[in-house]
């Protein structure tokens, strides 16, 4: 439980910190105030990609293993 929940919370920051850049920076371009305007989106997406990562990290490790076999 506690690998599953540490897995959700590295995937959850990783993935929005990532995307909230990408899709900060494609919507409102790269200037003086990206950095504020990203940090309130990464916010919100974090709250968001966290605990759906917990939950939803083992239907995708599901998934995988019934592809592979």
């Amino acid at each position: 439980m506690k690998l599953r929940i540490l897995t959700g919370v590295i995937m959850g920051t990783m993935l929005s910190v990532l995307i909230s850049g990408a899709i900060t920076a494609l919507n409102t371009g790269v200037d003086a105030g990206y950095p504020g305007r990203w940090l309130k989106a990464w916010a919100l997406a974090w709250t968001l990609a966290v605990p759906l990562a917990i939950l939803l990290g083992p239907v995708a490790r599901a998934w995988a293993e019934r592809l592979l076999r």
